[in-house]
């Protein structure tokens, strides 16, 4: 562990012990930002046109979320490229959708009409990854153990592994201030959901991982 994932750390847990929307929070969130931004570490795709917007996404998701960071699982700007990874990949995805939408439709010499949208093919090195998707989300689905519905968030049977997997999984990722208060949890246990999330969710899609040889 270098120094400056250390000193993040020790904001981010800093942040942490004060109200999201006082000011001794704001003003280490804003310590916090500078010195990820001047690292230089940050994951970077700064000639995407829509990097700037997700870079700016990224920020307010998690320092609206800083609860969600385990310092047992990640250091904090890993936790914060994961993070910019994820809403990346969804610009990408609607880039990728509205370039379809828009592809002209060709019409052959016998008046055949072609739509050029069926002649794409996955490249090479999208489709495993594709694969690797659909497994994952089929096992959770599925889970043919039922290691994750009996894999549960303190005596609540109705919070397990499954149920918040999904959500996760989900194109329409909820807060998880949001979650908690669906399944009307205390202020306490709100905080820390996204903690047990961490360290049994993940382990769990870990250890399905290494069976299926993904890493």
């Amino acid at each position: 562990m270098d120094n400056l994932d250390e000193i993040l750390r020790q904001l981010v847990a800093q942040a942490c012990t004060y109200p999201p929307r006082s000011i001794e929070r704001q003003k280490i969130i804003q310590v916090i930002h500078q010195r990820v931004m001047t690292s230089g570490r940050l994951w970077n795709e700064e000639r995407k046109p829509y990097y700037a917007d997700a870079l700016q996404e990224m920020w307010e998701y998690c320092c609206q979320h800083l609860e969600e960071y385990n310092p047992e699982i990640r250091g904090v700007i890993t936790w914060l490229d994961d993070n910019l990874k994820r809403i990346l990949r969804h610009y990408r995805d609607r880039t990728s959708r509205q370039r379809n939408r828009q592809a002209p439709v060709l019409q052959t010499q016998e008046g055949q009409i072609l739509d050029p949208v069926d002649g794409l093919s996955a490249s090479p090195d999208v489709q495993p990854a594709l694969e690797m998707w659909n497994e994952v989300l089929d096992w959770v689905q599925t889970d043919p153990d039922g290691v994750l519905r009996n894999t549960f968030f303190k005596n609540r049977s109705d919070i397990n592994a499954q149920v918040l997997l999904l959500q996760q999984l989900s194109p329409n990722i909820l807060p998880w201030d949001t979650i908690a208060a669906r399944f009307n949890l205390s202020p306490k246990d709100a905080k820390y959901l996204p903690q047990w999330y961490s360290r049994h969710c993940n382990r769990l899609l870990r250890t399905f991982g290494r069976e299926r040889g993904y890493f």
